[in-house]
């Protein structure tokens, strides 16, 4: 299978949050209810018309896809500046990473998190964080195969008004 990765393109806003939409719809059916995930699908039009690459990318951020014979299979976010003030200004970000299921467990996650890595390492970076939903146990076992170390912070998640508990994951990179 020949798996292809650029920096994300205004024209990719569709198909990432399709990306992202059915992801969440698998990882957390079970955290979230279903009038979550019929929102983001009814929204998802206008979430693609104010995608821009400048949302993105930057002299502090990153976006990148994964592509497989012309489709996006998976993708990345991160940044320098994390929006968590506990890891502000020490910690570079890795915002999202999300890859279909059936593309799961070949290795797109990983390079997806390797190139974030690799760019924070050139901007000086020298830890990196991952939020992820505290139930969320498959990605929790993923960020803790590759090293990483459980923070004590937590915080709380608000989607539709309630609080889901995030739990954070550390890095030396």
């Amino acid at each position: 299978m020949d798996i292809r990765y650029r920096k994300v393109k205004k024209e990719d806003g569709y198909e990432w949050y399709t990306l992202l939409d059915s992801v969440w719809r698998v990882a957390y059916s079970e955290i979230f209810p279903k009038e979550l995930f019929d929102a983001r699908d009814y929204a998802r039009e206008d979430r693609a018309r104010g995608f821009t690459e400048e949302k993105f990318l930057g002299e502090r951020k990153i976006a990148y896809v994964a592509e497989c014979e012309e489709k996006i299979v998976g993708l990345m976010f991160g940044s320098l500046d994390s929006d968590y003030e506990y890891f502000k200004n020490d910690f570079a970000d890795l915002v999202a990473l999300y890859v279909y299921p059936e593309y799961q467990g070949m290795g797109i996650g990983t390079a997806l998190r390797d190139i974030f890595v690799d760019w924070a390492k050139g901007k000086n970076s020298k830890q990196m964080v991952i939020g992820v939903l505290k139930d969320n146990t498959k990605a929790r076992k993923v960020y803790e195969s590759w090293g990483g170390k459980l923070s004590e912070y937590e915080h709380e998640f608000v989607q539709m008004n309630v609080g889901y508990p995030e739990v954070f994951y550390t890095f030396e990179i």
